[in-house]
């Protein structure tokens, strides 16, 4: 247990300073956009998978985190923006319950307006990240669907 407090006491004063933590590159903000609007095409294109749900909910969830800490940070969000991101987490579950009665990944139409509102938002949020902020919300996203996955497999288990 020591060791693991020396650790994690090490590795945070081995942090750069917040202001000297960078931004996306040009190509990481590009990356990210058509990662996003590629998800967004093949549920649209009946073309999604099972692993396609799960990178567009850990998408969405990492974008959500983006919002909270740049708003920490002092950036201000319009309603409208940040109402599309909540919009989009409040169709998971609707996408999710398709999914597992019908087998198929895809959007309803508003669940696809829903989505390419909240892709509108991403792609700005991308190009406004800082701090090491993209970065460190999708590491804490990507945690939280890997803890939310061991959690479904586990429900699905146990229900056969």
């Amino acid at each position: 247990m020591k060791t693991t407090h020396r650790n994690a006491a090490r590795a945070k004063r081995q942090q750069l300073p917040k202001f000297w933590r960078g931004s996306l590159s040009q190509g990481q903000q590009i990356d990210c956009k058509l990662i996003h609007w590629d998800l967004i095409d093949r549920f649209v294109s009946g073309t999604a998978t099972s692993g396609d749900l799960w990178d567009w909910v850990e998408t969405g969830a990492t974008y959500s985190q983006m919002m909270q800490l740049l708003a920490q940070d002092g950036t201000e969000f319009t309603p409208e923006a940040m109402a599309a991101v909540d919009e989009q987490i409040g169709i998971y579950e609707s996408v999710a319950n398709r999914y597992v009665r019908t087998g198929r990944v895809a959007f309803n139409g508003p669940e696809l307006l829903i989505a390419r509102a909240a892709a509108n938002v991403f792609d700005a949020l991308v190009e406004i990240a800082r701090h090491g902020i993209a970065e460190q919300a999708a590491i804490e996203s990507a945690a939280m669907v890997r803890r939310v996955r061991v959690w479904a497999a586990g429900e699905v288990r146990e229900a056969a």
